[in-house]
């Protein structure tokens, strides 16, 4: 630009413009072209060829902070940031090749630099001219700061609204269109994002048609409502249907009338799990109630009155002959084992509960089929802090022992005690046969032995003085 001045390039500048010399007829002098090309809202920016400026408007100064002396003759490359300058040097050699009226950068996000260094973010718009002197290219220059903003705005809301785990559908109210939905919905539903903004409720919720989501959107067309709930099923892609409570909200126009709809949409398949189990405890409860009534009456009725008729008709006993005697005793040993019928019944109807007590009673109550008679349990100590690793010894060494009882003992009797303090003590005592003396010990009393051994305890197997045996399996209380 040798030898170049601000005003040979004006008088440049304004041989440039004859082209556009029709203005004239319209009216408009050299001197009102100017003036309307001062008055465009957006920066214009004449350059040539190799990028030089040769024309700006009073807005281009008004968006860069250059008053247009400054820039007249510049390259139009001082005004982007530095580092995007060598791809816009590629941009306008290709743009010479071919050049027509486009939006610079589609799809890209452009910037300018002002000349305080400050960078803001731009549109731009490219329209060749052909002059004399060459090929020359309008650029018009729009600040879309404010715009950028607000799609900036606009994101942090799409996002907030991804960032729900409910379903969002946002519905046109006129043709009831999804205009709007969030990854909750997609998540729901199935359908990608452009799928279901092709589509309405009815596609998506078999259990609404045209008619009924009208009736249910007519109070919002009179203003008697701007919100509601209720409960439906949508329809995923893959056919299956998912419960649903929809929240549905109002937006209206400056007149009164519904411009769209925001649907909220919760699945509540959780909620009616939960409220079905809800129901079911509550069922179960009231079972337990009454078997625990009945129990109660059983035991504090029931048997209180066969054993006080029992105990009378052994009074009787003594007054009756022999075969009065005979019929009253078959009575009175009917009686025995209608209690002890009734009370497995009543143990049965109570409700039963995790512990080494209720395992215990239960071990006890099926041996008693095998055993032929009912065992008596006793229980001494806090038995359900007992840890699980000697619960689980205990147990199994309990079922051999009576197991041992009904193969070898011919007992009429079993008493099953079990103490817990510093050392856990399972007793099982016989009024059977006894220990023979040349037995020979074998796997079952071995077994026992080492489980009690296992635990640091110990197991024994003692004659009782009346008769019978003792099996004692005692465990320190420490694992």
């Amino acid at each position: 630009m040798s030898g170049e001045t601000p005003g040979s390039i004006a008088r440049e500048r304004v041989s440039e413009l004859e082209p556009l010399r029709p203005l004239s007829d319209a009216g408009l002098s050299d001197a009102g072209a100017w003036a309307l090309l001062d008055a465009a809202p957006d920066g214009v920016v004449l350059v040539d060829e190799g990028g030089r400026i040769l024309l700006v408007n009073r807005q281009t100064e008004e968006l860069f902070g250059y008053d247009r002396g400054d820039l007249l003759g510049r390259s139009v490359d001082e005004l982007l940031p530095e580092r995007l300058r060598q791809i816009h040097r590629a941009d306008r050699t290709r743009y010479r090749v071919e050049p027509h009226t486009r939006s610079m950068g589609a799809g890209m996000a452009l910037l300018g630099r002002r000349a305080d260094g400050g960078e803001f973010p731009v549109e731009i718009s490219l329209s060749p001219i052909t002059t004399d002197s060459g090929l020359r290219i309008v650029a018009a220059i729009r600040d879309v700061t404010a715009r950028t903003e607000l799609e900036a705005e606009a994101r942090g809301v799409y996002e907030m609204f991804d960032a729900i785990g409910d379903g969002v559908f946002i519905l046109d109210a006129e043709t009831m269109h999804f205009t709007h939905v969030n990854q909750g919905a997609v998540d729901q539903v199935g359908y990608t994002r452009d799928e279901l903004l092709t589509m309405t409720m009815l596609h998506i919720a078999p259990e609404l048609d045209e008619a009924r989501l009208r009736a249910l959107l007519e109070p919002f067309e009179s203003e008697e409502s701007s919100s509601t709930t209720f409960t439906t099923t949508h329809r995923h892609r893959d056919g299956t249907d998912l419960p649903v409570e929809i929240t549905l909200e109002v937006r209206r126009d400056d007149d009164g009338s519904p411009r769209s709809y925001i649907t909220i949409v919760r699945d509540i398949t959780e909620r009616l799990e939960a409220d079905r189990r809800l129901r079911q405890v509550e069922t179960d409860l009231r079972v337990v109630e009454d078997r625990e009534r009945i129990a109660r009456d059983l035991h504090d009725n029931t048997i209180q009155r066969l054993f006080a008729a029992g105990l009378m008709l052994q009074a009787a006993l003594s007054d009756a002959d022999e075969e009065v005697a005979m019929r009253v005793g078959a009575v009175i040993d009917d009686l025995d084992d209608t209690i002890r019928e009734l009370r497995s019944v009543i143990f049965g109807l109570h409700p039963r509960t995790r512990g080494l007590r209720s395992e215990i009673l239960r071990i006890v109550s099926d041996e008693r089929r095998v055993l032929g008679f009912e065992p008596q349990v006793r229980f001494n100590g806090l038995i359900d802090t007992v840890s699980d690793a000697i619960a689980t010894q205990l147990t199994a060494t309990l079922r051999e022992a009576l197991s041992n009882v009904t193969r070898h003992a011919h007992a009429s009797s079993v008493q099953v005690v079990l103490e817990c303090d510093d050392n856990v003590v399972l007793r099982v005592l016989d009024n059977g046969d006894g220990i023979h003396e040349n037995a020979i010990e074998g796997n079952g009393t071995r077994n026992l032995t080492a489980r009690a051994s296992m635990l640091g305890g110990q197991c024994q197997r003692v004659a009782r003085p009346n008769g019978g045996t003792m099996l004692e399996w005692m465990v320190p209380n420490t694992h």
